[in-house]
């Protein structure tokens, strides 16, 4: 599970590979497993991830 800013919380999965994307602050959503950078908007507060 991943947690937005806003506090919306929601498993996101890598569509290459489907593991579990991670979260860090300097690098924002990625995939630990085939290294691919996740945009996304929260559907919580609109904002990007």
């Amino acid at each position: 599970m991943v947690r937005h800013e806003c506090g919306y919380e929601q498993e996101i999965l890598c569509r290459k590979c489907g593991s579990p994307v991670a979260y860090s602050g300097r690098i924002g959503l990625h995939c630990p497993k085939c290294g691919r950078e996740i945009t996304l908007v929260c559907p919580g507060c609109g904002k990007k991830w």
